[in-house]
């Protein structure tokens, strides 16, 4: 509760273990799976000093966290078989005193609050504490733009369509001035996720969109219109600097968080022109390099983790303006930059910016010379078709790269890196053990619950690693789907640890040029 300091000032000093439950096993049967709890235990009140431990499914974790010798790897959220954790391990319990409630009050707080008016955040483990600490550290945020950013949540659907700014109409727009993005449209550095079908009436009314077969001046179909005249939609648009906002290239990002999902903060890069309805939230930089910046950092998993670790379901503006934001200037930052305008610029909606900021952009290329991989662009090309990565290979690559990048930028080690991506990203972890692509770089098959349709189904990819293993034929009238084997998976943990190494020794000075880094292939 944003407004509960004065209770918390109240019951830090008299608290001596804060135990925070999920209902996944319903040990409250008539309530939801999803719904949390916790238990606390209080004593006469002293200086703050209290043990705290969340993610837990069952009481005997408890216990088995206490005894624990310290011995292992720390369990995550989720077994290696997808069940929700039940195992105890000594590092799951985090002491929490007067520093680390200054540590939550600066990393989720507004500047000033008291230490023992913090709020407390999910803290999975004393390494999860320890990025924590690393990520406070950072030495720039968003928020120390001031008002070279801008955030709005633009139309909010009642009142918008009441006053006829916009109407409910889905069809494909005529330009990017008719397209209004909800959040399905747009996903973890992807500016067209999905396409609303004919007829959508919720959120599972949506196509996933082929990056590979759009066509370059493609955009989705939009659930709204504008409902009004141009000068008129022009003059209720919020402004920036002056302008309308609508000028700009603009991060966004959807509001509410699913923050036991695959991924919590979802954000992209919108054209200019375009708008949005308030379940997405933008921002408009003075600058395109800032902008992009934010664009990469937003999309990697350490910044997806201390969104995870303050544990409320809404991204605003202000809280957004407490995200580390990247040194434009390091070695690491043009990297980013690089990566995340070959994810985002898929159209020619976006040659300006690529056009401006590309150059910009120091990168000597990919990690890997896997041939799944697009060539990468020379430090001078204009936007092409082929500046973009496409298959769905070299996308999850790229944003392997951010999250290494991102994790360097932040002071964070390889190590850390990993434990959060094991500990806090369960389902994304299960999809990535589960995702098989091709020698195309194109995803044969998936148990991602957010690419339905794309790949084959289960027991049709079965059937054709079946016929593989036993050099038979596939059955005539079976569908390839243009897919070529043989079928690889990946090891997230270890594609990270490639590009980490490479990188870091990039920062060492180790590797220098234009040609492609390499380790291993």
């Amino acid at each position: 509760d944003p407004k509960g300091g004065a209770l918390r000032e109240a019951a830090y000093p008299r608290l001596r273990w804060v135990f925070r439950f999920k209902n996944e096993h319903l040990l409250f049967e008539d309530i939801g799976d999803l719904r949390p709890f916790v238990l606390t235990i209080l004593a006469e009140r002293r200086s703050p000093s209290f043990g705290l431990l969340c993610n837990l499914f069952a009481p005997s974790t408890i216990d088995d966290c206490v005894q624990h010798d310290g011995a292992g790897a720390v369990p995550g959220i989720k077994t290696d078989a997808g069940e929700f954790e039940t195992r105890g391990h000594r590092s799951r319990v985090v002491r929490v005193g007067e520093a680390e409630l200054g540590l939550f009050a600066q990393l989720f707080d507004k500047p000033g609050t008291p230490a023992r008016r913090a709020r407390l955040p999910l803290v999975h483990s004393t390494e999860s504490l320890e990025v924590l600490r690393k990520l406070a550290q950072h030495p720039r945020r968003l928020g120390d733009l001031g008002d070279a950013v801008y955030g709005t949540e633009m139309w909010h659907e009642t009142n918008t369509q009441a006053d006829g700014t916009i109407r409910r109409e889905t069809r494909f727009p005529k330009g990017t001035g008719e397209w209004i993005l909800s959040g399905p449209h747009f996903y973890v550095g992807t500016p067209f996720n999905k396409t609303p079908r004919e007829t959508c009436r919720h959120n599972q009314d949506y196509d996933v969109v082929d990056l590979e077969t759009i066509p370059d001046d493609y955009l989705p179909r939009t659930n709204y219109v504008p409902d009004c005249d141009p000068a008129t939609y022009l003059a209720r648009t919020p402004r920036f600097l002056g302008r309308p906002v609508t000028e700009f290239y603009r991060h966004v990002h959807r509001r509410m968080l699913a923050v036991t999902g695959e991924r919590s903060v979802i954000s992209t890069i919108v054209p200019p022109s375009s708008a949005h309805i308030h379940t997405v939230v933008s921002l408009t930089f003075d600058t395109n390099v800032e902008l992009v910046a934010t664009a990469a950092m937003t999309s990697a998993i350490p910044v997806d983790f201390l969104v995870r670790a303050k544990g409320g379901s809404d991204l605003t503006v202000g809280v957004t303006r407490t995200l580390p934001a990247v040194r434009v200037d390091s070695l690491f930052g043009g990297r980013l930059i690089a990566r995340a305008l070959r994810l985002n610029c898929l159209t020619t909606h976006y040659a300006d910016l690529w056009n401006e900021v590309w150059p910009q952009a120091t990168s000597p290329g990919w990690t890997s010379r896997d041939p799944r991989l697009s060539p990468w662009p020379a430090p001078s090309a204009k936007w092409a078709r082929a500046s973009a990565v496409r298959n769905a290979f070299e996308r999850r690559w790229a944003l392997v790269e951010i999250d290494a990048l991102a994790a360097l930028e932040l002071g964070l080690t390889l190590a850390e890196l990993c434990t959060i991506y094991r500990t806090q990203f369960p389902v994304l972890r299960g999809y990535e053990q589960d995702t098989w692509f091709d020698t195309r770089g194109r995803v044969a098959f998936t148990a991602s619950k957010g690419l339905v349709g794309v790949g084959l189904d289960r027991k049709s990819f079965e059937l054709w690693q079946d016929c593989l293993r036993r050099e038979v034929p596939l059955p005539s009238d079976f569908d390839r789907q243009g897919l070529v084997p043989p079928f690889d998976r990946r090891d997230r943990e270890e594609d990270m640890g490639l590009a980490y190494e490479v990188f870091a020794g990039a920062g060492a000075g180790e590797t220098q040029g234009d040609a492609p880094l390499v380790l291993g292939s």
